[in-house]
């Protein structure tokens, strides 16, 4: 059995763990901007999380505002476009990421484009976003097509759109499940990586044993989530987000929740109930 054939609804839920991703701030969370042209990012805490590629007025950060699962979410929010100079935000798992510049880039691997059984993620579409409808929360696995990564001309990613997978407008006002597998049609960016078949609408599975820059053997760097780069005024959100790698010998899906820390007085009252709790057993 092809082990692309587990869908994105199975990885979303077959996850053992949880890892909780927390905002730099507490009360309603971050919000990272930048009005420049220029990308820009931000640490979120050492996760490996980055607020990145922000620019033109674009925002993100984990918030209060529209909750998945607890009390948090990532929102992404533009004002400027369609066209142009317009705003731009992603967030992106980087592998030991590093200051370039301002913005960040990854310096290490996740494993070989090969060894990725698929990853998913929730996203909602606010209904105030007057951009394209059938424009949703991208998603983006970012790979260094030679696999060297002393090499870095040849970066880039394969990117999944609703537009390339069924095509129609993104649900509005709902959390909706999105996913890639072997089956699942993917375009390409990034300097040197050359689009072996010509076009969009390219499996994940071909993209993996095409005779191109971009195969198998392809190194993971990351995974990237936003919004923008010519889009018109929009509102979004993410939650949720899951990938499994298999490389034959170890077998690990990785599930990522955000939420919003809590403020310490919150964390005062739950400690004093854990230790509340602690005394209470040693006096049984």
């Amino acid at each position: 059995m092809n082990k692309f054939a587990l869908t994105s609804f199975a990885l979303a839920f077959a996850v053992l763990g949880q890892a909780q991703v927390f905002s730099n701030n507490g009360g309603v969370g971050d919000n990272f901007t930048n009005a420049s042209g220029t990308n820009q990012g931000e640490l979120v805490g050492s996760t490996g999380w980055v607020y990145n590629n922000v620019r033109n007025s674009g925002t993100v950060g984990i918030r209060t505002t529209n909750p998945y699962d607890g009390n948090g979410s990532v929102r992404f929010e533009g004002s400027i476009g369609p066209g142009g100079a317009s705003s731009k935000s992603d967030i992106e798992y980087l592998v030991n990421p590093f200051d370039f510049g301002g913005n960040y880039v990854s310096t290490g691997s996740l494993g070989k484009l090969s060894d990725l059984v698929g990853m998913s993620y929730r996203y909602y579409r606010d209904g105030s976003s007057t951009n394209e409808a059938g424009q949703m929360m991208s998603g983006r696995i970012l790979i260094d097509a030679d696999g060297d990564l002393n090499t870095i001309s040849d970066r880039g990613g394969l990117v999944y759109e609703l537009a390339y997978n069924g095509g129609g407008a993104a649900p509005i006002d709902t959390w909706t499940l999105a996913g890639i597998g072997g089956s699942t049609n993917l375009w390409n960016f990034g300097a040197g990586m050359t689009n072996i078949f010509g076009g969009h609408g390219i499996t994940l599975d071909n993209w993996i044993t095409g005779n191109g820059t971009v195969d198998g053997d392809s190194a993971i760097i990351g995974f990237s989530f936003g919004v923008g780069s010519g889009w018109g005024p929009n509102t979004m959100f993410l939650d949720d987000v899951a990938w499994q790698l298999d490389n034959g010998v170890t077998n690990q899906t990785f599930q990522h929740n955000f939420e919003v820390v809590p403020e310490p007085a919150t964390m005062t009252i739950l400690a004093l109930g854990a230790l509340a709790a602690l005394k209470k057993r040693k006096s049984k």
